[in-house]
């Protein structure tokens, strides 16, 4: 009983793909499911798995597996992004945000807007490279899991 659902399931996701647009499928979903911005990568992974003519249930799929990922890298990004611009470190504790809003005004926004700009260089710096390595492995992955089923 267990078996027939999971197979139905790696159909639908492998229905008429081949190894290297299932690879795609991945190297495009992952990185780009950990990019420290919230709210837009839904629609724009959707409409780049159209134009590629890729599995959309699939990258999918793997658009929302990364999401615990995209949330516990957010901020390593963030401090990632702080150091490569020399930004001063946003403050993360409702006091000091408070403090910091009662101080600076819009300064507070303008900090959050730079470090988070400088957070999604550096995950263009992580991003690329991890596709790439991301497109190999899967390749090769795909290529024998297509063989043997």
């Amino acid at each position: 009983m267990y078996h027939k659902p999971v197979q139905q399931f790696k159909q639908i996701l492998s229905r008429g793909a081949t190894p290297r647009e299932l690879s795609l499928a991945i190297a495009l979903s992952v990185p780009i499911g950990i990019v420290p911005l919230f709210g837009f990568i839904t629609p724009l992974v959707t409409a780049l798995a159209v134009r590629w003519r890729l599995n959309v249930p699939l990258v999918l799929a793997l658009l929302f597996l990364a999401l615990p990922l995209q949330l516990l890298l957010f901020v390593p990004f963030l401090r990632m992004g702080e150091l490569l611009f020399q930004l001063p470190p946003l403050p993360f504790s409702p006091t000091e945000i408070m403090v910091m809003l009662e101080t600076t005004g819009w300064g507070l926004f303008q900090q959050i807007w730079m470090t988070n700009l400088a957070a999604v260089v550096a995950w263009l710096l992580i991003a690329v490279p991890l596709g790439i390595l991301l497109y190999q492995v899967s390749l090769v992955i795909c290529r024998r899991w297509l063989i043997t089923k």
